[in-house]
């Protein structure tokens, strides 16, 4: 009997830099309950045992990320009602519940054995690609967001399937608005292109059509308020992904980033022998800008070899000149002592 998965997803957007991506985690189903017992020691973390049996509430990424922001401010954090205890406490406290949340999920992620599946989009450059402006008209040229990603997250998801010879169904957070149902709703659109991925290979670059109805089962929509696991934790990986993405430096990258990156789908391949987690795990759209990247990081590489050995080879020089000037000291030395022996003897 083959293995059954399910693949949990959400998505994230940073208007500032304009990025965007669908994002979450695939388990096997009997490891469900690993991340239910997982959010439930998280929510232990934040809130006290009776808060939660008579509330019932439901992790937030971006409400845990506001509260930790603004730890040592003294401006009013306007958060969702079940975090404004948490804004009350000292910023020690946060800071310490804020890396305790992180540890859990980080342990919960990998006792349920996770595989990390993303798709980033960087909005803009995607934009100017397809020259989207005004004057050309492009905008009609481009696809929704939502399914670009979905498309790449599927197609990865299926090669996934296929390597552990299992089926898959896609659990994603509702997007309708309170009692929203209607035929052009973002779940029912969502939905349909899921089904025309599935019908007719929709968005699919390197899959045959076969695999993907074959691996894929179905796809359904719940809202946050169902406090499903899965959910609450692609929640995190979704918004800890752009911010991956978009760190500039070591420094700025958490244990958590490092976590999901190295859980991320890697074709199948040990990470020691080849590492293609950014084809199949952490895509990046448009794609050339990986490339892109690559040739600017080896360019940049060039540069300050060359620099240093222009830096190397002065050195080089001072260093002979050094030696150069000492050595015309000492034979100037050994001159004087010499004529000032031959004063002597003369005397």
């Amino acid at each position: 009997m083959k293995d059954e998965y399910i693949l949990y997803l959400d998505e994230s957007e940073f208007n500032k830099s304009k990025t965007f991506a669908i994002a979450g985690i695939a388990i096997k189903k009997e490891n469900i309950i690993i991340l239910e017992q997982g959010i439930e020691e998280i929510k232990k973390i934040i809130w006290k045992e009776d808060y939660i049996s008579s509330n019932n509430p439901v992790l937030h990424c971006t409400e845990l990320q506001k509260v930790f922001s603004n730890r040592k401010s003294n401006a009013i954090v306007a958060v969702k009602d079940e975090y404004q205890e948490l804004i009350k406490l000292s910023a020690e406290e946060i800071e310490k519940i804020y890396h305790q949340v992180y540890g859990k999920l980080s342990q919960t992620l990998k006792k349920a054995n996770a595989t990390v599946f993303s798709c980033i989009i960087k909005l803009q450059q995607l934009y100017d690609l397809f020259f989207l402006d005004e004057r050309h008209n492009g905008i009609h040229l481009i696809d929704d967001k939502y399914n670009i990603a979905l498309q790449k997250v599927i197609e990865n998801f299926t090669h996934y399937l296929s390597v552990n010879d299992g089926y898959g169904e896609v659990i994603y957070e509702s997007r309708n608005s309170f009692g929203e149902n209607s035929a052009n709703s973002p779940d029912v659109k969502l939905i349909n292109v899921y089904h025309k991925i599935q019908a007719n290979n929709k968005g699919i670059v390197y899959m045959n059509s076969a695999a993907v109805q074959e691996r894929n089962r179905t796809i359904v929509t719940c809202s946050k308020n169902k406090n499903i696991a899965g959910l609450q934790i692609a929640d995190f990986v979704a918004y800890n992904i752009l911010k991956f993405e978009k760190c500039n430096v070591e420094k700025q990258i958490t244990d958590f980033m490092k976590q999901i990156h190295k859980l991320s789908y890697n074709g199948g391949h040990a990470i020691s022998e080849k590492d293609q987690r950014s084809f199949w795990g952490m895509r990046v759209l448009p794609s050339y800008l990986r490339m892109e990247e690559l040739i600017t990081a080896n360019k940049s590489l060039k540069n300050a070899t060359s620099n240093l050995k222009k830096e190397r080879n002065k050195l080089k020089k001072i260093n002979e000149e050094k030696d150069n000037r000492i050595r015309q000291l000492e034979n100037e030395l050994k001159v004087l002592k010499d004529n000032k022996q031959v004063d002597c003897e003369e005397e």
